[in-house]
């Protein structure tokens, strides 16, 4: 069988690998480029001249070292930031904000409503949805016309082609499309994500060396939720996007869950849950609604005071958590595990009950080695995922121009 490989594909490809290298390295020079893509000279010469004409990259005034001490100082190659504008907005728990981010990464702009997520109608969600972009970009001083994408987060479940919130913990409201009111509004292309899926793929740019082909993201706040970074990519289910890891089975039958389940592992290890057992309050208790504040900083401050029921708490909401990761490790083997959220306030107490699970489920080895790190603010994360997943789909379309 003989494999033909198009020219405008290997065009594409080439072009999509120095856009890469030149974000990635944030200012980098042609010899980088180079050594990092393996294209030759020429090529990475030719691209680069493309895009500068077309306007993506620009050559600041500062060079690069040769390396060697040697030789001419290197011409430094950079995204242009005013190549593009991006749209980010985050619908959370009692909150909608929104940023403006340039081509290059860095917010020019921001805005946020404070709102009760549970009372609103759809309309509501719609209006603060839009309202808050529309505020960002007044604030920014750019015509919303030049906006190029926009990226929405959610706590929640997305359909998989990312358009429409179908479930969410923060309103009793289904299958929302947010995505056809963003674009209806802007007239620009709009995705839809999970917040947890965004900050994994925040934490694969931020440091790539810890959170490079496998690991995983757990969020600990008022639910549980994870993004799942497999081989290079986010997993997700068929037709949703899926990782519910919150939902899977701690205790069979156990304590209420807010989606009405038993036994959760969210049951034990969010933030309602925690309070209600360290209240002693029966398993069976209602989880409060999502307008409700959780002090979750008083409860960290009661176990390192030494109370007991807190304590233990604590401590059973990391057997929850360890245990979900065996079953997740006995399919794919161990890899990194970032928690984020309020909920790592207490990781001091919560860590050996989460290894200890983890030994007695799968047999020891180094499950000392397994690297545990926490990032208590989820919110840079979050926007920080929706800006370069917004900006990297962006990419791909400067690309796929090369070949028109």
């Amino acid at each position: 069988m003989t494999i033909v490989i198009r020219s405008n594909e290997v065009r594409r490809g080439n072009r999509g690998l120095v856009l890469s290298a030149v974000r990635r390295g944030g200012l980098v020079s042609r010899t980088d480029i180079g050594r990092q893509t393996g294209l030759s000279a020429a090529t990475v010469s030719a691209i680069t001249s493309d895009l500068i004409a077309d306007g993506f990259l620009i050559q600041p005034s500062q060079t690069l070292s040769s390396g060697s001490g040697r030789g001419r100082p290197k011409v430094a190659l950079t995204v242009n930031p005013a190549a593009a504008l991006i749209g980010v907005v985050i619908f959370q728990l009692n909150l909608v904000s929104a940023a403006i981010v340039d081509y290059s990464g860095a917010t020019i702009s921001e805005s946020s409503r404070q709102l009760t997520s549970a009372e609103l109608t759809p309309q509501d969600i719609r209006d603060a949805l839009v309202g808050c972009l529309k505020n960002a970009m007044d604030r920014s001083g750019y015509d919303d016309r030049l906006l190029s994408r926009i990226a929405v987060s959610v706590q929640g479940v997305t359909d998989v082609a990312g358009s429409v919130l179908l479930w969410s913990p923060i309103t009793e409201h289904r299958d929302l499309p947010l995505a056809g009111w963003m674009r209806r509004a802007f007239s620009v292309p709009t995705s839809v994500s999970n917040d947890c899926d965004l900050m994994a793929r925040a934490l694969n740019r931020r440091e790539p060396k810890r959170y490079s082909t496998s690991f995983a993201s757990i969020m600990l706040s008022y639910g549980v939720g994870m993004g799942l970074f497999l081989r290079g990519t986010i997993v997700n289910g068929l037709n949703t996007s899926g990782t519910e890891f919150g939902h899977m089975v701690f205790q069979p039958g156990g304590a209420l869950c807010r989606c009405g389940r038993r036994g959760c592992i969210e049951a034990y290890a969010a933030d309602y849950a925690i309070r209600r057992a360290a209240r002693g309050e029966p398993e069976d208790t209602m989880p409060p609604a999502p307008a409700d504040h959780i002090d979750f900083q008083q409860i960290a401050d009661l176990a390192h005071a030494g109370d007991a029921r807190a304590i233990q708490a604590i401590k059973e909401a990391g057997r929850a958590i360890g245990t979900g990761l065996c079953s997740l490790f006995a399919l794919v083997d161990a890899f990194p595990i970032a928690l984020i959220g309020r909920g790592t306030l207490v990781f001091d107490i919560m860590e050996g009950a989460i290894r200890e699970a983890l030994e007695s489920t799968v047999g020891g080895g180094n499950i000392n080695d397994i690297d545990i790190h926490c990032f208590a603010d989820e919110k840079p994360l979050v926007a920080e995922g929706c800006a370069i997943t917004a900006l990297l789909v962006l990419d791909e379309e400067i690309a796929d121009a090369a070949v028109v």
